[in-house]
């Protein structure tokens, strides 16, 4: 079984998923649920066919391989700890300090299975202004140390071979903010900056303790029991482990919607501007009214932009 073919909901309606999720493909109930596939259209874009359900169409979202053309930007893809990795040169002018932004989950900076970038409007200002982007594919591991030390061997050889700053960028969306967490509390001195979009940050909140262990494929796993993990929620827990992100300066803005059902805006980027403004650290909310788990207003959004690229 791959690394994408984990689970699938029993979906009702997009936003109403059961806490345990039925054996098939985990990509199909995030992406069908989360909304993912509401985003504006870009020039080029290629229309799924009619045919095909919402969930198969989420399943088809997720690439096999890394592809991808960018206005400015030159894709170079390798391989780390046998994952799919790459890094998105700038072709133009290079920033002074060479930052970077790195992707969690790793596809949304490349082509999507039907062929589309989804996060374009960033990536092709962020190449006009000299960053370099990069990601690497480590499944719905949930933020485990397992995938944590996968991104720090990707962050030493983009550092390395790419002469990256050694302060990351980050941008995670939904499930990909647990895993985005889940490395920059273990390393905080190689972060800059997080940019959350609509991120899960409380497991607890999403996907739920049982799925956090049934998410993450063997290897990318925490190689616990659920009774194990429960034991020693506050040690794994992004939203519980903010301070060393504090003390190292991070700075954070997350961008939500209030009505969001699935990763909730209260539980998971509320609460944690809270806990991070009590460290003393810097996090802000741009709150969407009205939106939930999905919508274009998630991908072309001017605060988001203005953080991931300021001085």
């Amino acid at each position: 079984m791959s690394d994408h073919g984990i689970l699938l909901p029993q979906v009702t309606a997009p936003g109403k998923l059961p806490p345990i999720w039925c054996k098939t493909t985990l990509w199909a109930a995030i992406l069908f649920a989360s909304g993912i596939l509401e985003r504006p259209a870009f020039s080029g874009d290629v229309k799924p066919p009619a045919s095909l359900s919402n969930e198969e169409r989420a399943v088809r979202m997720v690439p096999a391989k890394i592809a991808a053309t960018y206005r400015g930007g030159e894709l170079v893809e390798f391989r780390i700890s046998n994952r799919m990795a790459y890094v998105v040169k700038p072709t133009q002018s290079i920033d002074t300090q060479k930052r970077w932004l790195w992707e969690f989950p790793f596809w949304l900076g490349v082509n999507d299975g039907f062929g589309n970038l989804q996060h374009r409007n960033y990536l092709e200002q962020a190449l006009a202004a000299g960053f370099h982007i990069a990601g690497v594919d480590v499944g719905p591991s949930c933020g485990s140390p397992a995938a944590a030390a996968i991104c720090q061997a990707f962050y030493e050889r983009a550092v390395a071979d790419f002469g990256l700053n050694k302060r990351a960028r980050i941008m995670g969306q939904s499930h990909g903010g647990l895993i985005a967490y889940g490395w920059a509390f273990r390393y905080p001195k190689c972060v800059d900056r997080i940019a959350g979009i609509c991120p899960a940050t409380d497991f607890l909140s999403w996907p739920t303790l049982p799925n956090v262990i049934n998410f993450p494929a063997k290897g990318l796993d925490y190689g616990l029991t659920q009774a194990e993990l429960a034991q020693r929620i506050s040690e794994f827990n992004p939203i519980d482990n903010l301070a060393p992100l504090a003390k190292a300066g991070v700075k954070i803005l997350h961008l939500h919607g209030d009505k969001d059902e699935l990763v909730p805006m209260s539980a998971n980027s509320t609460e944690l501007a809270r806990r991070y403004h009590e460290l003393g650290g810097s996090a802000e909310i741009v709150v969407i009214e009205g939106l939930g788990h999905g919508g274009k207003e998630l991908y072309e959004s001017k605060p988001f932009l203005q953080f991931l690229l300021a001085e």
